[in-house]
């Protein structure tokens, strides 16, 4: 009995800490479509890795797509409002800076995925926030999109 409870609370535990260790809140959104079809998901992951110089800003990020149409070419878009308010407005839509594919194609079954690194300097240094939105513009005329939400600089 005494060694099912051992077991029980290292188990408890353990999932306690791998819970823990996810992404921090509001680093991911849901795309919905605007247009056409498909969905999906993108998940950003701010690193403290300085690749421009001390104290700069480094992110690591997945965007994921199902239920789409089959072999259509998505590129990837996002926008930065400098105000973290929550609302993204008035910047331009940005290709992903190389040397990251600026588009993911799907399979046959109508999904696919991207991994992408972002390094920027000033004025994104550690503490501060922004806003950010993304879009992916299919080859097919559909366009799927993210709410916006804020990322901090670690």
């Amino acid at each position: 009995m005494i060694k099912w409870r051992i077991f029980l609370g290292a188990a408890l535990g353990a999932g306690a800490v791998a819970a823990s260790a996810g992404a921090d809140p509001g680093t991911r959104s849901e795309l919905t479509a605007i247009a056409g079809h498909g969905a999906g998901s993108v998940q950003v992951a701010p690193t403290a890795h300085d690749v421009v110089g001390p104290g700069t800003f480094d992110v690591q990020g997945t965007v994921n797509v199902h239920d789409a149409a089959a072999n259509a070419t998505f590129t990837v878009l996002r926008r930065v409002d400098l105000n973290p308010d929550g609302v993204c407005t008035g910047a331009p839509w940005l290709r992903l800076p190389p040397p990251n594919a600026p588009a993911l194609t799907t399979s046959g079954g109508g999904a696919g995925a991207l991994h992408f690194e972002i390094s920027r300097g000033a004025p994104l240094l550690d503490g501060v926030s922004f806003d950010v939105q993304w879009r992916l513009e299919g080859s097919d005329g559909s366009v799927l999109q993210s709410d916006c939400f804020t990322v901090t600089v670690k």
